[in-house]
């Protein structure tokens, strides 16, 4: 059985931050040129009035800087930042643009002086620990970031920096463990806690099914929110966070419940929210509910265009072709011809049974796609192509995009199912449609409609008495009574001479589902009655 449905990407807004740790303790992103320009210059504060070198190099500094000459400012003030090494804050903002700039070797003799003074703060050595892993030497960033953490226990830096190290390493486990460590200790902070709140949103992207970080976050991000009663940014921030987490761990109905009050406190402010809201209402298979989100999302901003596709997906669903196509040219007026706009006008065709019409865009978005951006050409592209073709009776083009699927992906295995049954009804390399089925049994082994797919493919190479048992176990498998299955159930009976049974079968799929096909072995097999 062909077993078909199509996936919504879901697009939160999603936490991203660069490197291991967070925003505010990260290197800027890189300029065009060495990337001083970007920021403030040092102020006049962080030079030692009373080191006449530094305070020389720095003035030298500020003229390059002032003139455009941004890499001879850096040089200057990382001379100013070297002549006098216990200006911590000099020394971290000049060792952190050189990081940006990798010049990982200067950043780490800059921060290795800095660091020998015996009073050098826990921040300092967490930062020496960051030159030292980019300039590839993991034991002394450890060991450096150890020390930051015993100099100032309360404070995130050191925790931060070894989390760096452990990230670089895969040492999701030791990770994890420095995480809750720090969350114990920063627990009082709210400033803290939030950057901590981020450490383990990085964490969880890697390490998904960590049940206990992911606890941890959401208890961090609530414990925040608590603070923030009225509607403020801060809020907002949290709401999204908390909507972020819960959508990684599969728990809806909470993700949901931050969403919505994301845009309680703001109804206008966020479309996305509307758009998330949407995407998870139509998991949940509440399709009202999902087209009203998705209207509002574009009511408060039409330029998100996976919106209308989607929206137009969902009223075709809920049997509204009119509007599904009328939303689909909305889209396709708003926005220029691109992959997306040919790879969705193809699905909703298909959707709409218009094969040739699918088949006709899926095209149009292969060969954009090869001209454009190939890897847009994925597993997911090749199955909805193959799909639409073998619904079309297009059965050699079928064949050959839904091979090109399961090529990229040998463990998708709706798509080998769908492969293998296609090939199996339509008789046709039975022993390679067998082993393309079995694989994907294999992958689930409870999956009904794998199961009917091969006790089909059995039933076609002649061998019904290993067909049966496959059938049952579909049925089991099968939450709602399936007229396909019922059908082939009754084809196995036949050929084993079970006639009543058969009979009975082919009763119960017809009830289903009258069809003709169904109705003519009814007839032959039980004297023209029903």
């Amino acid at each position: 059985m062909k077993a078909f449905r199509f996936i919504l990407v879901f697009g939160l807004a999603a936490l991203w931050l660069p490197g291991c740790s967070t925003a505010s303790r990260r290197p800027p992103a890189a300029s065009a040129a060495v990337g001083v320009r970007n920021e403030a210059p040092p102020s006049r504060s962080q030079q030692v009035c009373g080191d006449t070198d530094a305070f020389a190099h720095f003035a030298a500094g500020e003229s390059c800087f002032n003139n455009d000459d941004a890499a001879g400012a850096l040089r200057q003030w990382e001379a100013a930042a070297l002549a006098d090494p216990a200006n911590e804050t000099l020394v971290i903002q000049i060792a952190r643009q050189l990081l940006q700039n990798k010049e990982n070797e200067k950043a780490l003799a800059l921060l290795s002086k800095s660091a020998t003074r015996p009073n050098a703060s826990a921040s300092l050595m967490a930062w020496l620990a960051r030159a030292q892993l980019h300039a590839g030497h993991p034991r002394q960033a450890l060991a450096s970031s150890k020390l930051a953490i015993q100099r100032q226990p309360a404070a995130l830096d050191g925790y931060e920096s070894q989390v760096e190290v452990f990230f670089q390493q895969k040492h999701w486990a030791k990770a994890a463990r420095t995480l809750h460590r720090a969350e114990r200790q920063v627990w009082a902070n709210p400033a803290l806690l939030l950057e901590l709140g981020d450490l383990y949103g990085l964490y969880l992207r890697n390490q998904p099914n960590d049940a206990e970080a992911q606890t941890q976050a959401i208890a961090v991000y609530s414990r925040l929110l608590a603070d923030f009663p009225g509607p403020s940014p801060m809020r907002d921030r949290l709401h999204k966070k908390l909507a972020d987490l819960y959508v990684n761990s599969n728990d809806r109905t909470n993700a949901m419940k931050e969403l919505r009050a994301l845009i309680r406190d703001n109804p206008t402010h966020y479309p996305w929210a509307w758009f998330a809201l949407g995407e998870l209402a139509c998991q949940n298979a509440s399709l009202d509910e999902a087209a009203e989100d998705f209207a509002n999302a574009l009511h408060w901003d039409p330029a998100i265009e996976q919106a209308y596709y989607d929206l137009a997906l969902v009223q075709l669903d809920l049997h509204k072709s009119r509007e599904a196509f009328g939303t689909l040219d909305q889209a396709r007026a708003r926005f220029p011809k691109s992959f997306s706009s040919e790879f969705y006008t193809g699905i909703i065709h298909a959707r709409a049974k218009n094969y040739p019409e699918a088949i006709r865009h899926f095209k149009e978005a292969e060969v954009i796609g090869l001209a454009t951006d190939p890897s847009r050409l994925d597993p997911r592209f090749y199955f909805e192509f193959g799909a639409a073709c073998e619904r079309g009776h297009a059965w050699k083009q079928a064949e050959e995009y839904l091979q090109k699927c399961v090529t990229l992906a040998p463990d998708f295995a709706e798509a080998l199912n769908y492969l293998g049954y296609m090939l199996a009804d339509l008789g046709r390399q039975l022993p390679r449609a067998r082993l393309l089925i079995e694989k994907a049994v294999s992958l689930e082994p409870r999956n009904g409609a794998y199961l009917d797919s091969l006790g089909w493919v059995l039933f076609k190479l002649n061998q019904p008495h290993q067909a049966l048992p496959q059938l049952l176990k579909a049925i089991q498998c099968t939450p709602e009574p399936d007229a396909t299955v019922l059908d082939h159930l009754g084809e196995v009976y036949l050929a084993l001479h079970q006639t009543g049974k058969a009979v009975e079968a082919w009763k119960k799929s017809y009830s289903l589902d009258p069809n003709e096909d169904v109705k003519h072995k009814l007839e032959r097999s039980s004297g023209g009655s029903l």
